[in-house]
This record gives C-alpha cells, structure tokens and sequence, in this order.
C-alpha cells in the first residue's frame, strides 16, 4: 500500500484551513444596485485636476495601501495632501515614494504634501489628532479614512479602552472623527470612509460582545465582520441619531471597499493564509495607484448622495442595503450608538491626563 506524500498532507491542510474562506467569500455577493449612483467613471490626472487643484486633502492611515494609492492621485493632481500615519518613519518613507512617482510634466504640476503624526488606535490619541488638526489654520475639503489594522485571533489585543484594537480602529477612531470632522474640514467637504462597503455581508457573524470587549476574537472572519458590519451601523448612525451631525454640517460621505490589494497588510496571518493571499492577489488584485485612481475618482464624484450618505463598491458601482442587512443595521443602531456615545463622553478624560 502506498503511502500518501507530503503534497497530498499539503494539499488536505489547505482545504481545511481555507473553506472558512471560500465560505466566506460566497457570502460577498454584491448588495442591491444604487441607480443614482450607477457606475463612477475612473477619471484621468487631468480630470482630477478640475476638482482638486489647489484644495486641501487629509488622508488618515495615508501611509501606506488604499490610503498611499489615494494620496498619490491627489498629489499628482495638484492637490495639498496631508497624510496620517503613526511614525515619523511611515510617513517620510510614503512622501519619498509619492514624490519619486509625481515627476513635473508640462501639463501637470502636483501638489504639496506633508506628513501629520497620528493614530486612531484609542480614544485619547483619536482626540489628540482631532486637537491637532483643529489648531491648523488649513480646513480640509476632502477626507480619506482608510486606517485599520487586521484583526489577530491567536493573541488578540486589546487597546487601553478595553476593546480589541481592529474594532477600535475601524469603528469607534473613526466615529470620533467624523462626530468631529466640523472642527477641521469646511462644511460641504466630502467624506470617503474606505472599509467594507458595497458587500452583501454574512450578518449572522456580528458579535456584540466583541464589539464591546466583553469577548476576544476566536476566528478571522467573524472578527473582520464584526468590524465591518459595526463600521456601517455607525455611518449610518451619523445621519439616523445624530441630528447635529446631519442638519448643521453638509458633508457628503461615501463607504467604500478597498478590493483585494497588492499589498502586504493582510501578512502574519498564518502560512497558509498568507499563500492564499499572495495567490488571490497576484490573478484578481489591483495595484495601490490603480485603487487610489478610483477612489479619488469616488471621492470628487457628482453622482453621490449629495449632504448624505452613499455606498460603492471596489469596482466603483453604487449599492444600497439589501432588507435583511437594513433591518439588522436597524436593529443594532440603538445599541451601538449607545455604546459610542458612552465612549465619546469617556474621552473627557484625555484632557486631564
């Protein structure tokens, strides 16, 4: 009797370790069309030019994948770029690399850019950043929220607010600054949030106790939408409990998706994991220029809700909530808005430390 090789032990281990994502993956049929929106047309640099030459865009978690890609078309269509980021390192290293992509043409001319060092990782270095943004004289037309970090099931960490770091990221950083985005951006500026948007999610997977830090995270996927389900409850949240937020500023903001990236962010996720990554990447993935052109594209679009709130997805197509994840967002609403809220009234503290 043969004995099996160790390609067929391979071969077996891989199958087991990624049906939760291809499981996953089959979830992630596309929400229902938006027909306003429709599909946003990618715009060239001379395009982008029209709408941002000269105006002021902030990219927070600018340093590196979507929000380096992002950062660069704005750059090379003249715009003044601040990019966030959490070391001085990171962010030297992007404003080489952006600057060594942008030569001088004769019909282009890039912007300025210039480093801000910052983190979304907890309330109090949230509301730092806030402060100093706000002490700048430069009000920001266009923001790029794109900061986050994947979630680690083997040794999942919790920040100094008692949540796991990824969920601190992608929802409560997040909610205070654009609960604060008055105090730094002027009051037509239009808002991208790039996280998970446009995806048709397997809702069944949010857990309020991760959200809360009651639980740590025991799986990748449930912990990724957790997080992304809890990032949409909270977007739409700004415009159903926060009447302040949505009568006095008059911002337009758009969720999108990043796509699948060649990137290393998604990297340490285990061997396996990472095989299938670099696999996935290198036959469906999309460049970080490639992915900031569309999302610059998104961000200057005259086909968003204007004053509102829109959802596209990674191939720039608008979408709407299907019933099921609208009623479950509904439901969760309350709950999670309660719990931020109770988190923004904690950050009091900060000032005094």
């Amino acid at each position: 009797m043969m004995t099996p090789s160790w390609k067929v032990f391979i071969a077996i281990g891989i199958a087991i370790s990624i049906r939760p994502l291809v499981t996953t993956l089959i979830w992630l049929k596309h929400a229902p069309a938006d027909d306003f929106i429709g599909k946003i047309p990618l715009l060239s640099t001379e395009d982008l030019m029209t709408h941002v030459k000269g105006k002021n865009a902030l990219l927070i978690g600018g340093t590196r994948g979507v929000g380096m890609g992002t950062a660069l078309a704005l750059y090379r269509a003249g715009a003044h770029v601040t990019i966030v980021g959490r070391s001085d390192h990171s962010g030297a290293k992007a404003i080489a690399s952006i600057q060594q992509l942008s030569p001088s043409t004769p019909t282009s001319t890039p912007g300025t850019i210039n480093f801000v060092q910052g983190d979304i990782g907890t309330i109090c270095t949230t509301m730092k950043l806030i402060e100093q943004l706000s002490a700048s004289p430069k009000s920001y037309d266009f923001a790029v929220v794109s900061a986050a970090t994947f979630p680690d099931w083997t040794k999942p960490l919790q920040n100094d607010d008692g949540l796991d770091k990824s969920f601190a990221i992608a929802v409560v950083g997040r909610f205070l600054v654009y609960r604060n985005a008055h105090l730094f951006m002027n009051r037509h500026a239009r808002i991208v949030n790039v996280l998970a948007a446009g995806e048709k999610l397997p809702i069944d997977l949010f857990d309020r106790e991760i959200a809360s830090g009651e639980r740590d995270v025991t799986g990748l996927f449930e912990a990724m939408i957790t997080f992304a389900i809890g990032n949409e409850i909270m977007m739409d949240g700004l415009y159903t409990h926060d009447d302040h937020f949505a009568s006095k500023y008059y911002f337009t903001m758009v969720s999108t998706h990043p796509g699948l990236l060649k990137t290393d962010l998604h990297r340490g996720q285990g061997f396996l994991f990472d095989m299938l990554e670099t696999a996935m990447v290198s036959i469906a993935g999309t460049t970080e220029e490639e992915v900031g052109v569309l999302q610059s594209s998104i961000l200057v679009s005259k086909q968003l809700h204007l004053n509102g709130l829109s959802f596209v997805d990674s191939f720039g197509y608008g979408r709407v909530h299907d019933v099921k994840t609208k009623s479950f967002i509904e439901e969760n609403s309350s709950w999670l808005w309660k719990m931020l809220s109770k988190l923004e009234k904690s950050s009091a503290k900060c000032s005094a430390v």
